[in-house]
């Protein structure tokens, strides 16, 4: 378990947050499944919907832009700014689109959403009073978040240049890149096989879970579909769904330490 006080690095996943078309559909599915309370947020704010584990931030929950085009359900991952105007601006340079341009939230912050040049939609957070999620790595809370690409080293490339990270390609058949900050690995990109049927890049968060098998019932028990079996690795039992609304979303069960 982690708590967070202050504004974390820059370029580090700092935010989480599902754009839903049902949004009491998705409170009811996340209450059951991470047992998440909420605190509706008012009018000013678009009755934004914060997630909560004993009172500490983990995520939120929001319905779609007023005037946006139809969009699927998904997480959207915010990574730290500490100018946001510029990181804008940076990550225009490389390649991506502006699809929310920076804008102030109250005395909260600023914020930005944007689609990097594999198509994967992320969003960047400058913090004011709200420095992002309180806690990680504890039941319900973010844990890991990773980038499913339909082209892992231009992502790979794009990330880094962008969040000023280190890159380190893991060994094995399958592409991957972890991001680090110094000694801390802080995200992932993977190369999304064909077979998989993957047509669009996606961040997804890896909630954290002190039991995984248990986890994905409850979530399939209360409209969640699997993708696939939970899956035994060095890292963990890692599992990846879909909500009943149809965003992707993955489970991890950290391996135990002696």
């Amino acid at each position: 378990m982690a708590r967070h006080h202050h504004a974390k690095p820059a370029g580090v996943p700092t935010w989480t947050d599902l754009m839903t078309t049902d949004t009491e559909k998705a409170r009811t599915f996340y209450h059951a499944v991470f047992g998440w309370e909420y605190h509706v947020a008012g009018p000013e704010f678009g009755g934004y919907i914060n997630a909560h584990i004993n009172e500490h931030m983990v995520a939120g929950i929001t319905g779609p832009m007023p005037g946006a085009p139809p969009m699927p359900a998904a997480w959207t991952i915010y990574f730290a700014s500490h100018d946001i105007d510029a990181d804008v601006a940076k990550a225009e340079k490389l390649g991506a689109k502006v699809m929310a341009p920076a804008m102030t939230v109250g005395d909260l912050g600023k914020m930005a959403i944007l689609i990097d040049p594999t198509g994967a939609v992320f969003g960047l957070w400058q913090a004011g009073t709200f420095t992002g999620a309180m806690v990680t790595e504890e039941h319900g809370a973010m844990n890991w978040v990773e980038l499913t690409s339909t082209d892992a080293k231009a992502a790979n490339a794009f990330y880094v240049g962008l969040l000023g990270t280190t890159s380190a390609a893991m060994p094995g058949g399958l592409e991957y890149y972890t991001l680090s900050h110094g000694e801390h690995q802080r995200a992932g990109i993977m190369q999304a096989d064909p077979a998989w049927g993957i047509k669009q890049s996606f961040w997804a968060n890896y909630f954290h879970t002190d039991d995984a098998a248990a986890t994905a019932a409850l979530a399939v028990k209360n409209g969640a579909t699997m993708r696939g079996p939970i899956d035994d690795t060095p890292f963990g039992q890692l599992g990846a769904l879909v909500d009943p609304v149809g965003a992707n979303f993955k489970i991890i069960q950290p391996p135990k330490h002696s």
